[in-house]
């Protein structure tokens, strides 16, 4: 405020400048109304010429000053004003002071202390200055989930783009020639019809993956605890997963570790099981071994539980160490082994058990899920 004050005052001095002119100190007229003048002798202080009989000659100083009028009834109160006095030599070398003011604008903080007590302000001050903090804070959490959001709509489209580009192709394929591929028994009716059935269920599977991961992070999923037997919940994941086959056709043990038969945790079964589930579908698809061996065992620090997935595989890359729960990302750029967003799932069901999610090399690549006491 008091910078456009202060330019303002300039102004007015440059432009009473310009208006005398041969000694003559008549006529002069200013363009902002509201800024009061006062010519006086530097010598003598004797007032040549004013617009105002309220404001008396001021000391002299350089640039611009503020200053406080007594009232003229003689009170307490007075009147801030902003001043600036520029000397003038005449042609017989007589000095005259151009005096131009203005009514100083009152800082912020002078305005808080005439409304409110400085009780009040004590309290007051740090509340508002919490609440800008608060408000810097949220709008950055907010430019970050933007760029998120840009980011995971953006993978979205690049996930899907490829199995809805060969859906496409064949289709048109089939379009073209299929009654001819089917009057000649051509195996390439039979083989569009099956690409077209496989990049169907890898499209439901990626939008289901995703329905499921937008429910966790925005907490629709319902957790419902309950005590869980952990041998026989090690026996079910063995059970239900032993059967598949790797994808380069390796042999796949599933073992437990030596565990108390009267292992309980308390828990929600069904997202406990789809982390292992994801856990060992990750090893079983990125193992390059012909015997893949999976072993499912409990760790007891102190209070706290903990569940790994140990592989006898490669283990993670460094960088997979750093980015393995990133969504869409999978390790593997041509996304052959899966669309990346598995872990990304196993971090979110954690977050919703109030666990937390470690991977480690240790002869192999290792997922930890530390349960909460």
């Amino acid at each position: 405020m008091r910078d456009s004050q202060s330019k303002r005052l300039e102004d007015a001095s440059t432009e009473i400048f310009a208006q005398i002119k041969n000694d003559s100190l008549s006529d002069i007229q200013l363009s902002q109304k509201d800024i009061d003048y006062v010519i006086y002798a530097r010598t003598s202080r004797r007032v040549l010429s004013s617009n105002t009989a309220k404001i008396p000659p001021l000391p002299f100083v350089r640039g611009v000053q503020r200053y406080s009028l007594k009232n003229e009834n003689g009170g307490k109160e007075s009147t801030d004003i902003l001043y600036l006095c520029r000397s003038y030599v005449f042609s017989d070398g007589k000095v005259i002071c151009i005096q131009v003011s203005i009514p100083a604008e009152k800082e912020i903080s002078q305005v808080l202390f005439s409304i409110f007590p400085r009780s009040l302000l004590k309290v007051l001050i740090p509340l508002l200055l919490f609440l800008f903090l608060s408000f810097s804070l949220y709008f950055i959490v907010l430019e970050k989930k933007y760029d998120s959001q840009k980011e995971f709509i953006a993978n979205v489209s690049h996930e899907l783009k490829t199995p809805v580009a060969v859906i496409s192709g064949h289709a048109d394929l089939l379009r073209r020639h299929g009654k001819k591929l089917l009057e000649k028994d051509d195996g390439r009716f039979d083989e569009s019809l099956a690409m077209i059935l496989k990049e169907s269920g890898n499209m439901t599977k990626i939008v289901g993956t995703l329905l499921e991961l937008t429910r966790l992070e925005n907490r629709l999923t319902k957790v419902q605890k309950e005590d869980i037997s952990v041998r026989d919940f090690f026996e079910e994941i063995k059970e239900e997963l032993s059967a598949r086959p790797a994808e380069n056709g390796a042999d796949i043990l599933i073992e437990i570790a030596p565990l108390p038969d009267d292992y309980i945790i308390k828990t929600d079964r069904n997202l406990l099981k789809q982390v292992f589930s994801i856990a060992v579908e990750n090893s079983i698809k990125h193992s390059n071994s012909q015997n893949l061996k999976i072993t499912l065992g409990t760790e007891k620090s102190g209070r706290k539980t903990t569940l790994f997935i140990r592989d006898n595989g490669e283990g993670f890359s460094k960088e997979a160490l750093k980015r393995a729960f990133d969504r869409f990302y999978s390790g593997d750029k041509s996304h052959k082994k899966g669309s990346g967003i598995g872990l990304s799932i196993v971090k979110s069901i954690a977050r919703a058990l109030g666990a937390k999610v470690r991977l480690e090399n240790d002869g192999g690549a290792v997922i930890k899920v530390i349960l909460p006491s």
